[in-house]
Formats: structure tokens, sequence, C-alpha cells
């Protein structure tokens, strides 16, 4: 089994000369603890990918690798935190599509294009359209059919405004021409909780945390949002199969502060996309419910460019407003 080096690792965190910095070695790095900035609570996704990774990066360096939740205002406050951090290598951020909405829904004190350089993204989760088992549709086609023919609009649940599961409701009510009422929730579970009581008809979480309620008949998975079945859910057909271009995705990978030379991030790119193909971490993600990718920093910035571009798109067209 193959581990990413310390020289590799160190890379990844980037390491810029400047009046103030004195540049490493890669073979120096690192000399004291690194810490991973992370936008939501413990026990998250984001949170338990951003552990795995830093349990594997202390099992090679040797070295403590903190992981700091610095919670809030939809990631902004840990993103907002990264971007003035000095690019020594010492802080990464675990990067999310919230990143790149945010600057559609309120004001943010970074910018992902100029503060931040991407490394590569890590993995992608789905999200899963699911319905309470109350609610008489089995299939994707059968629950369009059903809705429109109802005299008022279905409820759909969310994790808030402008999340990623209120996205994927409002992408799905524009692409297959039904309506839909986004009803917010304070958190994912919460929202979840109405669906299975059957208070919601309708919810589109992230797969791991649904796969549990789904698995023991308490929702009714419908389709996964993602162009292909997802390796943890590979009976689950994908959205696409039944309503032409949804290709939607949760994905999670690394960014630095702005600075990093060219070499040192292509020297650690390559490092970290063979480490996660590791079959300790491959398996551990999988297990999360992620399919383990590993990209160059080049299709890492095509993502982030198109989801930007898309979300900000839907956002106008429907005239969603901040969250207060």
């Amino acid at each position: 089994m193959r581990t990413l080096s310390a020289a590799s690792l160190a890379a990844l965190c980037g390491i810029v000369p400047n009046a103030s910095v004195h540049a490493q070695s890669s073979g120096d790095y690192p000399t004291k603890p690194i810490r991973i900035i992370v936008g939501y609570t413990a026990g998250t996704m984001a949170d338990t990918i951003a552990r795995r990774i830093g349990f594997k990066f202390t099992e090679t360096w040797n070295q403590q690798v903190i992981v700091e939740n610095r919670e809030g205002a939809s990631s902004t406050i840990a993103a907002g935190i990264a971007a003035r951090a000095t690019p020594d290598g010492y802080t990464l951020l675990m990067v999310g599509p919230a990143m790149l909405i945010n600057p559609a829904l309120m004001p943010v004190q970074y910018d992902m294009f100029r503060d931040f350089k991407p490394l590569s993204l890590v993995a992608v989760v789905p999200n899963v359209l699911v319905v309470s088992p109350q609610l008489p549709v089995r299939t994707v086609k059968e629950l369009i059919a059903y809705a429109k023919a109802q005299p008022a609009p279905l409820q759909f649940s969310s994790s808030g405004m402008g999340t990623t599961s209120s996205l994927n409701g409002e992408l799905f009510a524009v692409k297959t021409g039904i309506k839909l009422i986004d009803v917010p929730y304070r958190s994912s579970a919460q929202a979840m909780t109405d669906v299975i009581s059957g208070q919601i008809p309708i919810h589109f979480p992230s797969l791991a945390p649904a796969m549990p309620h789904i698995q023991a008949g308490r929702l009714r998975a419908l389709a996964v949002s993602s162009a292909t079945r997802a390796t943890a859910a590979p009976n689950i057909p994908p959205m696409i199969d039944s309503v032409p271009g949804y290709d939607v995705t949760n994905w999670y990978g690394v960014a630095l502060p702005a600075g990093t030379p060219p070499a040192l991030v292509a020297k650690l790119n390559r490092e970290i996309a063979r480490g996660v193909q590791t079959p300790d971490v491959k398996e551990k993600f999988v297990a999360l419910g992620a399919d383990v990718i590993g990209s160059s920093p080049e299709e890492f910035l095509a993502l982030w460019k198109t989801d930007q571009e898309r979300w900000f798109a839907l956002i106008k067209q429907l005239g969603i407003k901040p969250p207060k």
C-alpha cells in the first residue's frame, strides 16, 4: 500500500517565499503542526473527509494535523480566514460548492478565483432524490406525473435557501416543468426528519446521511443526482436517465492560499492524486458515500467555474434571495 511522502504533502500545502516567510525545501516540510480549515461542524461530511486526510498525513509525516472547524455563514467564515492566511504551507482549506455559491447570496470576504489556488478535487458525493414512503410514487417519472396532477405545488424540504439541497430541488423543478415549494430548515437532519414522518413529501439530501434511512425503508430513493450510479448505492438510478441534462454532485477538494509556486503545486498534485487512490483511503471514502477522484488543478478550477456559472444563473433566474 502506497502512502504520501512528506515532500509530496508539503507541496499540497503550498510554500511561497516572500519578505516575511522563509522558504523551506520540500524535504524540510513540515516542521510544525498543519491545520485544515473546515467550514462546518464536527461530524459533517466535509469535516469527516478532512479528518480522514489528516490521519493519513500524520501517518506519513509524523507531524500533527489539526482540523479547525470554523463553521458559520455557509462556510464563508472559514473561507475568509483561509484567504487571509500566510501561504507558508501550514494552512489548507476544505472547499465545497457553497463557497462558490455564496457570493450570489451574501457579502463575502474572499474571492475564490483571486485568493485561492485549487489543488485537487478529492471526492464527489451525489445528492439523492428521496420521498416519503407515504407518497404513491416509485420512480422519477411517476413523481413528475404525480406533481403535475396536483392542484397545488408539492413541498420539498431543504437545509436552507441557496444550499445544495435547495438548489437541487429548484433545478429539478426547472428541468421538469413542475412546481415545487422550498421549505427551508436549519439543518438537513431536520429536513429529512419531516420527510420520514410524512409532513413534507420530498427532499434532496446528500447520499451518505440518507442511506441508513433508505436501507431501513424510512425513505424511498428515486434517483441520485450524478450522471452515473454512485459506488455506495449502485441500485439507485441516476437522475439523468429520467431528466435530461441533470448532473449535479456535492464535491470536496483542497485549496491553498494564492501564491503557491506552480512547480510545487504540480509536484504535490501528482502525489495527492495517487495517495487518495490507495486502498485504505479509497475504502474509507466509499464508506462515506463518496467516490474518490484526485484531479489536476486545472480540472478542479474548471469545476469551480462551471458550478458557479450554473448556480449563479439559476439563482438569478428564480430570484432567490439571500438567507436572513
